[in-house]
């Protein structure tokens, strides 16, 4: 038993400051950064006249991206951005990745933009202006400038983000001009000289839809300003609105630059004697300057100016995307929490800030610039993966929402998305292998911490939640545990009588608990002696300590009831919840209750609804199912087997099959009924007995069958991706309708990627 436990510490949150002008800003200056001034030689040399097609092609995943980006950044607006979705979506351990990715992704987004200014910057002093080298070499100044331009930036981004935003949406509309400018200059030289025109685009694919797409994977870095944008959803001040302007402006925006650019790279540059592709290959970092020498006046100068501002903007906005994902790791307790704090004066993540540039400043300084670039691409593509899956899973775990956004054509949309980034993975790999071993150890180093640290964090912090526990043990703890949430005190023995078949029938142990739901200024230690909520534990404790059964009981004191759940069933490691019914909903939307339909959608685990009735018998059980196979029969047929060895009960398997079909089709029907049987596979031999019933409405084929036994045991309807919960209409209406009887609704966990294969395998 466990002392007083303190109030927990108020969520720390940032200033909201940012409108649609910085906002769009951020994004563009996020955009146009370096890819376009260091990438674009490299990417010509992979995709010859194509890399206008290359450009179109990463324009087009982005669009699908930014859509998912846009419905969860106005819908859930928070620091830290993609990590905070894939994890509701997806899990702790997905989310914890996600976020480790995503901080690392721009911490190597920021560091190719301070190489390339770097870059840039020498180019300008001992190339253009030929001052002196002096003492150091051409790659000790490159490096001097890197880091100095790394500590200069940082102390802006220290003063906080609105100083920090004004400078860089200055610099992204200097760079908008200075781009224009090109381009007009680009399309004039054209129209002049049309035989480059030829020469440059013969052939137009040199080197196929391959160079092609592995130039889009290469440059896709210059694609990612959404999830910088996205960041600062905890710092805008109409996310609604705010973020779904800025994101689909700057992509338009930055979108139709790049074709342009593209088509006047490849189609006004003179190669002299070679075509524009090769030569500009050739050039590689200094591809731009070069074309813009040979188009415009003063071409070389401007592009260097363009290719220093470009790269601080850039620049400016990925330190603090990364800084902004870690303050949010450290927040939530999966890094050491002190970077989860902000400076009292500046509002900015201070900690996350010296970490996030001390990593860009290794990573700039040790690799090669197109590595540098693949490595950020990779792990933003596996981010771009995971939130896509995300979304789909969220638009189901959160019917509630109010969606400010929602995806055209879902699912389909997203799955397109996963698609082309799995086609840009492997297009990646053969441009730069470096950047996939990076990603590989990146991410076992990201799982030795999460396994190492942030679990036994999360165990330490759901302990001091726990005000009561206590344990009886008649036989080793076993690996199968069953969690009964107690809510009322009236019907526990008959819900508890349940709980106890199941978990005997898997030799487990039963985890009951009373959650202590505390108000807004409750503080732990007022539930402690909670009485009444452990009376009605010790008198579970006792009826199941008199059939010899390991049992745990535990008062947990929380905000969220449905929370305080999932977190038992998290750390537990839980096979089995059962969830007590009432048969009343009060909450539009939703199928059985806020609080129900919250575990239903996130709960990892096998899921047991209970809907107890007037007559308190178990001795016959009716099955109703449906004529399509449904993935939750095998769940269902254990919780019939239980039920016949615990209360001697028999089980009749009944099918609603058409009236029209009588005399005609019966045969067929019993045959798949018959299959159905097996695939429940309950092992009571000469207890289980299956007939057809005929009715032209399945619920009241159902209702009427159904009253002339004590409990109804549905399987849950089989959940398709995109619909908002697995337990469909039928069992719904059935339970609602089905008074007096005791009625059971089993629904089987079977993961994420499992439902995932089987919507593919059965729409493709």
């Amino acid at each position: 038993m466990q002392n007083q436990r303190q109030q927990k510490t108020p969520e720390i949150q940032l200033a909201r400051t940012l409108g649609i002008p910085e906002v769009t800003l951020l994004g563009i200056g996020a955009l146009l950064g370096g890819g376009i001034f260091t990438l674009l030689g490299t990417a010509a040399g992979l995709a010859g006249g194509g890399l206008v097609f290359s450009m179109l092609l990463g324009s087009g995943i982005a669009f699908i991206n930014l859509n998912a980006y846009v419905a969860l950044a106005t819908t859930f607006p928070q620091a830290g951005g993609g990590y905070h979705w894939v994890k509701e979506g997806l899990g702790d351990l997905s989310g914890f990745l996600s976020g480790w990715c995503s901080w690392m992704a721009s911490a190597v987004a920021c560091a190719l933009y301070s190489v390339s200014f770097g870059f840039f910057m020498q180019e300008l002093i001992f190339d253009y202006l030929h001052l002196p080298h002096g003492s150091l070499s051409e790659v000790g100044w490159e490096i001097t400038f890197t880091l100095s331009i790394l500590l200069l930036f940082g102390f802006i981004n220290y003063r906080g983000v609105k100083l920090s935003g004004k400078i860089g949406g200055g610099i992204a509309m200097i760079i908008v001009g200075i781009l224009a400018f090109y381009v007009t200059y680009g399309l004039k030289h054209m129209a002049l000289n049309p035989e480059l025109l030829r020469i440059n685009f013969s052939p137009l694919l040199p080197m196929g839809l391959a160079g092609v797409i592995q130039a889009a994977a290469l440059f896709y870095i210059a694609f990612e300003g959404s999830e910088v944008q996205a960041q600062a959803g905890e710092e805008v001040e109409n996310p609604a609105k705010v973020l779904k302007v800025g994101l689909f402006a700057s992509w338009a925006v930055v979108s139709i630059i790049y074709v342009f650019i593209a088509v006047i790279l490849i189609g006004a540059t003179d190669g002299g004697g070679i075509s524009s592709a090769q030569f500009l290959g050739q050039a590689s970092e200094r591809a731009i300057i070069v074309s813009a020498e040979g188009i415009m006046p003063f071409g070389y100068l401007i592009m260097l100016i363009a290719g220093l501002l470009a790269n601080l903007a850039a620049l400016n906005a990925t330190i603090y995307s990364s800084s902004r994902v870690l303050f949010s790791l450290g927040r939530d307790r999966l890094v050491f929490p002190s970077l989860g704090k902000m400076h009292p004066i500046y509002f900015i993540p201070t900690r996350a800030l010296l970490l996030s540039l001390a990593f860009i400043a290794a990573v700039a300084t040790f690799l090669p610039l197109k590595d540098i670039a693949s490595a950020a691409d990779i792990l933003f593509i596996v981010l771009f993966m995971q939130l896509n899956i995300a979304y789909i899973q969220l638009r189901r775990q959160k019917p509630e929402a109010k969606w400010q956004y929602i995806v055209p054509f879902e699912p389909y949309l997203p799955l397109v998305a996963v698609f082309l980034y799995v086609l840009l993975a492997i297009a990646l790999f053969h441009v730069s292998p470096l950047a996939i071993y990076f990603l590989l150890i990146w991410v076992l180093i990201g799982l030795v911490n999460y396994y190492g640290y942030a679990k036994r964090v999360e165990r330490e912090d759901h302990a001091r939640e726990v005000v009561y526990e206590h344990s009886t043990r008649f036989h080793p703890k076993s690996e199968y545990r069953v969690v009964l949430p107690v809510g009322s005190e009236k019907n526990w023995h008959s819900f508890a009588q349940i709980a106890s078949a199941m978990t005997k029938e898997e030799g487990g142990d039963l985890i009951a608990l009373r959650i202590h739901e505390m108000k807004a200024n409750d503080v732990i230690a007022d539930a402690f002696h909670s009485s009444r909520d452990k009376r009605v534990l010790e008198e579970i404790e006792e009826d199941m300590a008199s059939m010899k059964m390991n049992i745990d009981t535990r008062i947990v004191a929380s905000r969220s009831v449905p929370e305080a759940i999932l977190d038992t069933i998290q750390s537990e490691n839980a096979d089995l919840v059962l969830l007590n019914w009432d048969g009343d909903v009060n909450t539009k939307g939703f199928i059985f209750g806020r609080k129900i339909d919250v575990v239903l959608h996130r709960a990892k685990c096998d899921l047991l609804t209970v809907k107890l009735g007037l007559e308190d018998h178990k001795k016959k059980v009716i099955i109703p199912v449906a004529i399509d196979a449904n993935p939750n029969l095998r769940f269902t047929g254990k919780v019939a087997t239980a039920l016949c060895h615990s209360f001697d009960s028999t089980v009749m398997v009944v099918m609603v099959v058409p009236t029209d079909v009588l005399g005609k089709e019966d045969e067929r029907f019993k045959k798949i009924l018959e299959i159905r049987v097996r695939e429940l596979k309950i092992k009571a031999p000469g207890q289980v007995e299956s007939m057809l019933v005929y009715s032209d409405y399945l619920s009241s084929g159902i209702l009427r069958v159904a009253s002339g036994y004590d409990v109804v045991l549905l399987p849950a309807a089989r959940g398709r991706i995109t619909r908002a919960i697995g337990v469909g209409s039928i069992p719904e209406q059935v339970a609602k309708n089905c008074r007096r009887k005791t009625v059971l609704i089993a629904k089987g966990y079977k993961g994420i990627a499992q439902p995932f294969w089987e919507y593919l395998s059965n729409r493709f």
